[in-house]
């Protein structure tokens, strides 16, 4: 029996953290010398490989000769830009306009937050007011092409990627090693950025499709499911993921505890507005198998579950932040209403099938910060952490935005050491 191979290891994790540590460093310390040197690097390559394509032509075989105008069309072009000031210029100009606009970009999720926390009352609230004024104003300035950024918005890239290394080699350091954490405490992790994260739970059911596509007499189950011998899983986290839109295959997240299944997210279409990213903030707890068959008819999704193996101290910190939550919600019945689906047909509303269909029982919040759901802050992600964290997960991150990418990326890594919390992976 065939299974997918393992893609995270001690030493893999060592090699991404040294690498990253050391181009932070250079990028600190050298600017915008770095990328040059890079771009000068690529272009003098792909400027050999086209005059080898060229000169080896002839003893090619007809067949297998690249078309010639494109061979010398590669040779001019890279020969053309490497010794072009304004083209790596430019180049460089259009890397520093990305990491500005992402910084625009994450600005303008902590000032819609701030306004969320604001309008309900929720302290503190400070902080998100405070980085989308700074990493605005930075963002704003650099994306200009009236003055030259790019020594600075390269050093902030170099002091992440510092970051974003020492995670990892810590990762690598101590994969073999089995931390006791009695106080339950949580350590800062710096992840990927979120338009990279976002695409890994789509990235691992493609994965996952093609293993299958190239070994056919294996079933998913087989090819993915692993449990850790003499483990068993006291809590789950499902991530889920679907190729039938993009809000979709970007994925969610909730977790299963005791055969009931809690989530959040924005149910109530009614609510929602800005697009639908922002609603009232609905939580339900429903019967697992009936849950998990619901996600498969409905909305063709496929589901990767994560069990946790929590100690008498974990599991008893989670029961209280449960209770905790509890003391916050209100029962909600949603509508039986139905409304029009993309092809113009009647259906119930997704918090109507849960209901019906999953034997779910729905809530709202009286209060707290998830009142009100926010797509990129305030979402299904931080009410799962906001529990499992209790257990000393150290998913969390400075800004305290996690995409369901970002969970699954993290618990993938955490099953792959022996000692961790996460002791099994199943695939529904």
């Amino acid at each position: 029996m065939k299974q997918i191979p393992e893609t995270y290891s001690k030493w893999k994790s060592l090699i991404q953290g040294t690498g990253a540590t050391l181009l932070g460093i250079l990028l600190i310390f050298f600017g915008n010398i770095v990328p040059r040197l890079g771009y000068t690097a690529f272009l003098t390559y792909f400027f050999f490989t086209a005059l080898w394509n060229l000169l080896s032509r002839w003893f090619q075989q007809p067949a297998d000769r690249e078309n010639l105008l494109i061979t010398l069309a590669k040779l001019l072009l890279a020969g053309f830009l490497v010794n072009s000031v304004l083209a790596q210029n430019l180049a460089i100009y259009l890397m520093v306009f990305v990491i500005a606009f992402y910084q625009v970009f994450t600005a303008s999720i902590s000032l819609i937050t701030w306004f969320l926390y604001k309008s309900n009352a929720i302290t503190p609230r400070f902080r998100y007011l405070f980085d989308a004024l700074w990493m605005g104003g930075f963002g704003l300035y650099s994306i200009s092409p009236l003055h030259d950024a790019a020594n600075f918005e390269l050093m902030l890239l170099g002091f992440y990627l510092l970051m974003l290394g020492f995670s990892d080699l810590r990762d690598g350091i101590f994969f073999d090693t089995y931390h006791e954490n009695p106080n339950l405490k949580r350590r800062m992790r710096v992840s990927l950025p979120i338009f990279i994260t976002a695409l890994i739970p789509i990235t691992t059911l493609r994965k996952v499709n093609h293993f299958l596509a190239t070994n056919e007499t294996e079933s998913a189950e087989q090819a993915y499911d692993r449990i850790k011998i003499g483990k068993s899983a006291t809590i789950e986290v499902f991530i889920h993921t679907s190729e039938s839109s993009l809000s979709l295959a970007i994925g969610h997240v909730d977790i299963c505890y005791q055969g009931k299944v809690i989530s959040f997210g924005s149910y109530d279409p009614e609510s929602e507005r800005l697009f639908g990213t922002i609603g009232d903030g609905v939580l339900f707890k429903a019967d697992r198998e009936k849950y998990i068959e619901l996600c498969k008819t409905e909305s063709q999704k496929t589901l990767f579950g994560y069990g946790l193996n929590l100690t008498t101290e974990q599991e008893k910190a989670i029961k209280e932040r449960l209770a905790e939550i509890d003391q916050l919600l209100i029962p909600w019945e949603p509508s039986n209403k139905t409304v029009l689906d993309k092809e113009g047909n009647p259906k119930h509303t997704y918090s109507y099938l849960l209901k019906r269909d999953a034997k779910a029982s729905l809530y709202k919040f009286k209060s707290s910060k998830f009142k009100t759901y926010f797509v990129l802050s305030t979402n299904c992600v931080l009410l799962a952490d906001s529990i499992i964290g209790r257990a000393g997960t150290d998913i969390l991150n400075p800004q305290g935005f996690i995409a369901p990418g970002t969970y699954q990326d993290y618990l993938e890594k955490e099953y792959d050491k022996p000692n961790s919390l996460v002791v099994s992976k199943l695939i529904y």
